[in-house]
């Protein structure tokens, strides 16, 4: 049984109202739709080691910094938030749009509405990138202190409204936030990044800063958590139904990287991991954790950067990117070969997603996350989108999320007949 949208629940809360750029060709979805929504894209990261003092961006400090992290303080929701909407007993089939549909306000009513009627019930939203910029104004203090505002950053205000609009459509609101691949937060908060083996007080880079390379917040690092979880915090007050957390993991190149000298360096990758979306779930009590991985992670391949398969790390929903056009005409799992045409998506991912929820079997009931594809809808016809989401739910999966760069949807072809 899937995991539904419920009133007064710890599920999906109807107490508050209601994944980047990529192209179809397959090296480009496989760059970034897998990674936008899979946990750090499985980097090509530089075997280069980080940047010396020279080669810094002109905002990079050099020289150790003492500032000290400041306590989150998530806001009070705004006054003027939109009331409960009717509650919904359905699973979470959520649809993903770029701010740029978010912002304009002559087309995303009609949208909301579109989707409404073809059986959706969320709408999943960038509000911290993997470059580390804020897409909202948050209030809490790290975040003012890392000031990586976009410049159209929406407003306590301007996200109520977004809010209402979902709610009177009768859809949830559930951002994403991108988590540890942060160069922006990372160079803003010294004692929440990863430091330079020979000198802790300089940021480490994952390559040449001057070549793509870019710095990380640190996962063993208190603050690094503390300020993750200040801006989920916010979001909840504010009315998210849930949150996805993106790049839950650690660099795949680790290289001359100081963790520093916390207790928590004990621990492995995976036991830090599942410590930070465990802190994020008590925190955000019923606002539920959703986790974003890639489908290799998922399947217990290609788990370097998170130590382990992230379904283990225990949060309330894990979505892996299945993106048929990234993978190869035929996929191999174990002694089983599946046909990956084009012409029968369904088979595709019902074997794919089969597979994932597999994984879970081992795992003690309680303990089990509910699996939520993310599911290719850029370069798909309707008929092809359909046959994906007939292959989630054939494969033991009543809940996805559709992912389009431009949120281009055709949702009368998808409205049930």
């Amino acid at each position: 049984m899937g995991m539904k949208l419920h009133r007064n629940q710890k599920v999906f809360r109807r107490k508050h109202p209601v994944l980047r750029a990529m192209v179809w060709t397959v090296v480009c979805v496989a760059v970034v739709a897998l990674g936008f929504f899979g946990a750090g894209m499985m980097d090509k990261l530089q075997s280069a080691p980080p940047a010396a003092e020279s080669t810094l961006p002109s905002d990079e400090s050099t020289t150790p910094s003492t500032d000290d992290p400041v306590a989150t303080q998530p806001t009070q929701p705004p006054a003027d938030r939109p009331a409960d909407t009717p509650p919904q007993d359905a699973p979470l089939r959520g649809f993903y749009l770029p701010l740029s549909a978010l912002r304009n306000s002559d087309t995303l009513p009609n949208t909301l509405k579109e989707a409404a009627k073809a059986g959706f019930t969320a709408v999943v939203f960038d509000l911290k990138d993997e470059g580390g910029q804020l897409h909202y104004r948050f209030s809490s203090q790290p975040a003012q202190l890392v000031n990586s505002f976009s410049a159209d950053a929406f407003t306590a205000e301007e996200l109520a409204q977004v809010f209402a609009l979902m709610a009177d459509a009768g859809l949830q609101p559930v951002p994403r936030l991108y988590a540890f691949r942060d160069n922006l937060g990372a160079k803003a908060l010294a004692s929440a990044r990863i430091g330079l083996a020979e000198n802790p007080g300089w940021t480490w880079y994952d390559g040449d800063p001057n070549n793509g390379g870019r710095a990380w917040l640190n996962p063993y690092a208190d603050e690094a958590r503390s300020y993750l979880i200040g801006l989920a915090q916010e979001l909840k007050e504010m009315g998210a139904a849930a949150i996805l957390l993106d790049g839950v993991q650690f660099p795949t190149y680790t290289g001359r990287a100081d963790f520093g000298n916390s207790s928590n360096t004990n621990l492995t990758k995976d036991k830090v991991l599942t410590l930070f979306v465990d802190k994020m779930k008590s925190a955000l009590e019923d606002c539920p954790v959703l986790l974003g991985c890639t489908l290799q992670s998922a399947l217990g391949s290609d788990t370097l950067p998170y130590g382990g398969n992230p379904v283990t790390f225990a949060p309330t929903m894990v979505s892996p990117a299945i993106f048929p056009a990234a993978l190869p005409e035929s996929i191999t799992i174990g002694d089983t070969v599946i046909p990956n045409s084009p012409d029968d998506l369904q088979q595709t991912v019902q074997a794919l997603v089969a597979q994932v929820v597999l994984r879970t079997k081992v795992m003690a009931e309680e303990q089990r996350p509910v699996i939520l594809p993310l599911l290719q809808a850029e370069g798909y016809a309707a008929a092809q989108i359909q046959q994906e989401i007939d292959g989630c739910t054939a494969g033991g999966c009543e809940q996805f999320i559709l992912f389009h760069s431009q949120g281009a949807y055709d949702f009368a072809a998808l409205t049930p007949q």
